[in-house]
């Protein structure tokens, strides 16, 4: 048996060096933090929640088209430009009607975006008038014409969406 613990020897060391060498390192100092500046933060990379609206969330510039319903005649073709510049071009034409066959109704003029928490809608108001020519809820890839007073849905207002047909 003598060379039974002769040849547990080595093993037993070994184990007693790791169990040391282990026992040393989770005695190990932490790093000193004490003199170490907090992070510098840019601040003028942080934008604040109430300025990410359609204005400059969206791609909101450009061409938007639709057939829409119409009270007193079968349908309004109706073409919406809006352009970064803030100006806007309506025109519409009533199909179905004699009117057709002449120039259609149009609007050219300026455009705002609403305020928190209306800031999706936009107006289109001609200089001289107290209701807007014309509200849109902007979405995107999409506008949906509005009630021009207090710019709430339509009713079906699925129906009144004018599809993005290019950007500006």
């Amino acid at each position: 048996m003598p060379t039974s613990s002769r040849s547990s020897r080595p093993l037993v060391f070994a184990m007693t060096v790791c169990s040391i060498a282990l026992g040393l390192m989770g005695c190990a100092q932490k790093p000193v933090t004490e003199n170490v500046p907090p992070p510098i933060f840019d601040q003028g990379a942080v934008v604040p929640l109430d300025m990410h609206h359609a204005q400059n969330a969206l791609d909101w510039a450009g061409t938007y088209q639709a057939v829409l319903p119409c009270q007193d005649c079968p349908a309004t073709a109706i073409s919406v430009q809006l352009r970064p510049d803030m100006t806007a071009t309506v025109r519409e034409r009533r199909l179905g009607t004699p009117a057709d066959q002449g120039s259609p109704q149009t609007y050219q003029g300026p455009f705002t975006f609403g305020e928190a928490p209306n800031a999706n809608l936009i107006s289109l108001s001609p200089a001289n008038e107290q209701l807007p020519a014309y509200r849109f809820f902007v979405s995107e890839g999409w506008i949906e014409l509005r009630e021009r007073a207090t710019g709430a849905p339509l009713i079906q207002n699925s129906l009144y969406r004018l599809r993005q047909i290019n950007l500006q």
